[in-house]
């Protein structure tokens, strides 16, 4: 199935926001890394599912490390500490 074009537009502050058709139809969810990569000089992102660390968990039968919505939460509430004294 191909979805068409979406677009998006980057903010005065370097962000971007997902057209929620793009966030559905690829399960992108808060807490979703997506992958930026360039080939050829075209640019594509699409988001990360596994790393070759969870398929080998995975073989060896031992559980995949997941990070849960407030563990990032956390993470950033740290880093945003660390960075501005503040949280």
């Amino acid at each position: 199935m191909n979805m068409g074009s979406a677009t998006s537009r980057v903010t005065t502050q370097n962000q971007i926001s997902i057209p929620a058709e793009v966030r559905r139809r690829f399960r992108i969810a808060p807490g979703t890394e997506l992958i930026w990569e360039e080939r050829d000089g075209v640019l594509s992102v699409r988001p990360k599912r596994f790393t070759l660390d969870d398929v080998r968990a995975l073989c060896a039968g031992r559980p995949v490390r997941r990070r849960t919505l407030a563990s990032i939460r956390a993470a950033r509430d740290a880093a945003l500490r660390a960075k501005y004294g503040r949280g």
